[in-house]
């Protein structure tokens, strides 16, 4: 695998691995569904100052939906499930090349249960954008044949109720929404800068879903809306399922969207849905892809294996999808037939959230928490959990 090209997919994944580490997620927790942190302190108190982005929105999901197909506990709010930030050191700009928009989507914790649930059934997405030209909305995606698993394209296009700044206004808006007018939004300030633009997506599980769907959707928007074919739009996915059907997957091919899969072998996700009927299956699954159950993957499969020396035998099938892992893997990723060559990624992230180290590394296991589970020692010498960061 090219140097470069590693380095780039784990910048990406740990932007990923931030939306997990980010989620407040106790279900006592009063601010279960947030953030721990504001925007502007994100990457400050994550411990990447240095990556040269700044949060420009937080992204949301309708909870009641997350309950009932990925079995998220509900809130009178959107469950906050990742953020859009651009680059703005100049020296990251300089050595990417471009300025760098990225929109990073947070998975669900229980990922082995959601994936029994799975809706299974293909859908029209019925997406449509108000064409500059024209003037009138232009919905192409239902003619085109395009369909897309029923929970995904309910999970990003469903309203949630969300709340704006400090002063606690909600306003009912889609996922989706949120992110097309922010991405135009953010179109219209580097307006000048156009040619040098370009617009990421990364994301684990029903992150990784939502990222390649996206992706998909601003590219049309782009194209169609704006006129702005050359603006790149590159996908890194990390354990993704199937989204859709192969319409789909042609199309996100036809419109220039780069989508990088990276699997790992044993994990359960990325064979569903479409268990049965699946690219898999060569010309059976081309000929019957009408069938709103035949799914197809998109883009490039770079598949890992279990082969490092760090890694202990487990019969938890749900560790080989934890995003940590992956990237773990991806870091002594070398080529398919070369042995696991370990680049320096430091061992111990793997054992954030599970129990798979050797024990003579010492790494305990589960051990990432947020400091003191997030009580705060006020001035009378009270432990209390503090409110939501604005």
């Amino acid at each position: 695998m090219v140097p470069n090209l590693k380095a780039e997919a784990l910048r990406y994944g740990n932007l990923a691995q931030l939306c997990y580490d980010a989620f407040d997620g106790k279900s006592y927790s009063k601010n279960y569904g947030t953030c721990y942190h504001s925007k502007r302190d994100l990457f400050n108190k994550m411990g990447m100052s240095e990556s040269g982005y700044q949060v420009t929105k937080y992204v949301y999901a309708n909870t009641n939906l997350l309950n009932q197909v990925f079995g998220e506990k509900p809130k009178d709010q959107g469950v906050w499930l990742g953020f859009i930030a651009v680059c703005t050191d100049p020296n990251e700009i300089r050595r990417l090349g471009r300025r760098d928009i990225v929109i990073a989507w947070r998975g669900t914790q229980t990922a082995e249960e959601w994936i029994e649930d799975l809706r299974d059934i293909l859908v029209p997405t019925r997406l449509s954008y108000r064409c500059k030209r024209t003037g009138k909305n232009q919905e192409h995606h239902f003619a085109d044949g395009v369909l897309i698993e029923r929970g995904f394209l309910s999970c990003y296009t469903s309203t949630v109720r969300h709340r704006q700044g400090a002063a606690g206004a909600t306003v009912n808006i889609s996922t989706r929404d949120l992110v097309v007018s922010e991405i135009e939004r953010l179109i219209q300030v580097y307006e000048k800068e156009m040619d040098n633009l370009s617009i990421r997506f990364t994301g684990h599980s029903l992150g990784a879903a939502l990222a390649t769907l996206s992706a998909y959707d601003i590219k049309q928007m782009l194209c169609t809306k704006h006129n702005f074919h050359q603006i790149p739009v590159t996908v890194f996915a990390f354990a993704s399922p199937r989204v859709g059907n192969l319409a789909f997957a042609k199309r996100v091919e036809e419109i220039g969207v780069k989508v990088l899969r990276f699997v790992n072998k044993r994990d359960l996700v990325p064979k569903v849905p479409g268990v049965c009927m699946n690219e898999n299956v060569g010309c059976l699954s081309k000929l019957l892809h009408w069938l709103p159950w035949t799914y197809f993957h998109v883009g490039v499969e770079l598949p890992l294996h279990n082969n490092s020396p760090f890694i202990q035998h487990t019969h938890n099938l749900a560790y080989f999808h934890n995003l940590e892992l992956y990237l773990h893997l991806l870091d002594g990723y070398v080529g398919s037939k070369q042995p696991f060559s370990w680049s320096g990624r430091d061992h111990a992230l793997v054992n954030k959230s599970c129990d798979l180290l050797r024990e003579k590394y010492e790494i305990p296991p589960k051990w990432w928490q947020e400091q003191n589970k997030g009580l705060v020692k006020g001035p009378d010498g009270k432990w209390t959990q503090p409110s939501e960061e604005e």
